[in-house]
């Protein structure tokens, strides 16, 4: 299409630089109406009407005009900021960091972003953080294997909280049955004795074998 070959062009005229593509170009490009295109873009619910084959239509030529949606206009037009804050003790600790993985992966699907933060334990930072977080205009807060002892007015999932709160929702892991499981799995067989142990008053995430 013509318009298209005016893209091609000017990307070589740039010197690299990526020229901005609207919305409407892009719809016109592909023959679509703009709100479908959009539907597809912000990852709308709606969207699951359209037919898969259009939606990847829609995402290639996306990613080959180099189209960027304008993120302030979605959010002033929503009244949302579609981020989330994530809590942990330590990013790299290794039960967080898997935990992190799959908020990540499924945050992206959902066309989210995220925050994420690290108290090291720190009283005063895990009181902090939310309130910060919520300057940053957070729409949640997930706080991973961190207390949470005050409600904040926006929705929080806490993922081995250990304490109730108000206003909070736990997600809590079962360890007995989690322990089960792998007694009963075929990596299990074949070892002389398993032993569990216990972390000195603090919850254990599982047995040790030995």
């Amino acid at each position: 299409m013509p318009r298209s070959k005016t893209v091609a062009s000017s990307r070589q005229r740039g010197e690299g630089s990526a020229p901005s593509v609207s919305l409407k170009f892009l719809a016109e490009h592909l023959g679509l109406s703009p709100a479908t295109v959009s539907l597809v873009i912000n990852r709308s619910p709606a969207a699951k009407s359209i037919p898969h084959r259009t939606q990847e239509r829609v995402r290639q030529a996306a990613r080959e005009l180099n189209y960027r949606p304008n993120f302030m206009a979605r959010s002033l037009r929503a009244q949302r900021s579609f981020t989330v804050g994530v809590v942990v003790p330590e990013i790299s600790e290794g039960y967080a960091a898997l935990v992190m993985s799959g908020i990540e992966d499924h945050l992206l699907d959902e066309g989210y972003f995220y925050f994420v933060v690290s108290h090291r334990h720190r009283p005063d930072l895990i009181e902090e953080y939310p309130h910060l977080l919520q300057q940053r205009a957070v729409e949640g807060l997930i706080a991973v294997d961190t207390v949470c002892r005050k409600g904040v007015p926006i929705p929080v999932v806490a993922v081995s909280g250990h304490l109730e709160v108000e206003g909070v929702t736990n997600i809590a892991l079962d360890h007995p049955r989690a322990a089960q499981l792998a007694l009963e799995s075929p990596s299990s067989k074949g070892r002389s004795s398993v032993r569990t142990r216990k972390c000195a008053g603090k919850p254990c995430r599982g047995p040790r074998r030995i």
